[in-house]
């Protein structure tokens, strides 16, 4: 391994400490699958010398995912639906965890029906019509 080989492995290696990175989500991505880096590799179909530029890219820009996913998945190579896919389910699931309440506060109960009370019959008036 190169000394340049090196330094572009410590810096992939800093990008997936940095949500800004594609490192970051590729690293988020392993964690909630219970992936290995080489198998999350093997699903996007990207070179071992290629993976570690990856991880230096941005991530995609919410107003032209399609175009910047694109884009990635040209430059390296990549599955551009998989690529996609991780990149959803990472921002989907972070998402839900930056938003969850603190604590107990804002947990809901499960809805269940609940026995109507029986109903009293209407006395009825005594002038034999129904009001």
């Amino acid at each position: 391994m190169t000394k340049d080989d090196q330094l572009l492995r410590r810096a992939a290696d800093r990008a997936r400490l940095q949500p800004e990175y594609f490192g970051w989500i590729l690293a988020q991505f392993a964690e909630i699958e219970g992936l290995t880096e080489e198998q999350v590799q093997k699903r996007l179909r990207v070179s071992c010398d290629d993976w570690p530029r990856l991880h230096l890219c941005l991530r995609p820009r919410a107003d032209q995912f399609l175009q910047d996913v694109t884009t990635i998945a040209k430059e390296f190579a990549a599955d551009r639906d998989a690529l996609a896919a991780i990149v959803r389910t990472v921002e989907a699931l972070h998402g839900l965890r930056v938003h969850q309440p603190i604590g107990n506060a804002g947990h809901l109960l499960a809805a269940r029906s609940r026995k109507k009370k029986p109903t009293k019959p209407k006395h009825d008036q005594g002038d034999g019509h129904e009001s």
